[in-house]
């Protein structure tokens, strides 16, 4: 490496080429490329073992492809489907869980404060409610500082008021942070109010990349947003009328 490489900042894209997983004779991911530039937004959608979750445990580091190369950000975090919150710990404990002792309070409040959840700072994580407990989740991964932040469904669990409220946190933290984000998600409403872009999978393939060129904050009333959605279901094998 020259001396002027070695000065580079690091990357702080995402960029996957051929990448390959199988489970048994099935190839999950199957020489599968994916880029996800610099503070991209990307929505992750697809049927039932396209490969979206395979793809998303894998930049994050906890699966292992057998064929092909990930470049990823340094930092990186993680919000799943369930909070995954250990009991035992108050709230920020589990947000500051792995951080250095020192000033590991402040760090877990300040995130807790962006997902307006400061004031349940000191409580037991059974004590709070779906959306609270996925809040929990989220700070967790903002402590972190992350360049690349993964959503595997995060809202799914969530009535649908809670969802709504959820989304529209998600979509300013990113806006006001900067981060890159991929989202898996089944729902093409979710993905078109969230993403920059849509990427369908089709067995362990890009089968369809929409760019969602709309403008924020977005509207279901939208003529443009009804014209994407519609192009959405189509790739992924639904009538807009069982959709509706």
């Amino acid at each position: 490496m020259s001396a002027a490489a070695a000065d580079m900042p690091p990357s702080r894209d995402t960029s996957v080429r051929g990448l390959v997983r199988r489970f048994g004779p099935t190839a999950v991911l199957d020489g599968l490329d994916l880029d996800v530039p610099a503070g991209a937004f990307i929505a992750l959608l697809g049927r039932s073992g396209s490969g979206k979750t395979t793809l998303l445990r894998t930049l994050a580091g906890l699966d292992v492809a057998e064929q092909g190369s990930v470049e990823l950000p340094a930092r990186r975090a993680v919000v799943f489907q369930e909070p995954r919150l250990l009991p035992w710990k108050r709230v920020w404990q589990n947000v500051a869980l792995g951080l250095p002792a020192a000033d590991a309070r402040a760090h877990a409040e300040q995130a807790l404060r962006e997902v307006e959840l400061a004031h349940r700072m000191d409580a037991w994580p059974l004590t709070l409610s779906g959306g609270e407990a996925q809040r929990a989740g989220l700070a967790r991964a903002l402590v972190r500082d992350p360049d690349l932040l993964l959503l595997d469904e995060p809202f799914a669990a969530l009535d649908a008021l809670t969802r709504l409220r959820m989304q529209a946190l998600v979509a300013g933290l990113w806006a006001r942070h900067g981060m890159s984000a991929l989202l898996v998600t089944h729902d093409v409403d979710e993905a078109l109010l969230l993403a920059d872009h849509a990427v369908e999978l089709q067995h362990g393939r890009i089968g369809l990349r929409l760019r969602i060129d709309l403008p924020r904050p977005r509207r279901h009333a939208d003529a443009r947003f009804a014209a994407l959605r519609s192009e959405l279901l189509t790739a992924l094998g639904i009538a807009a009328e069982e959709a509706a």
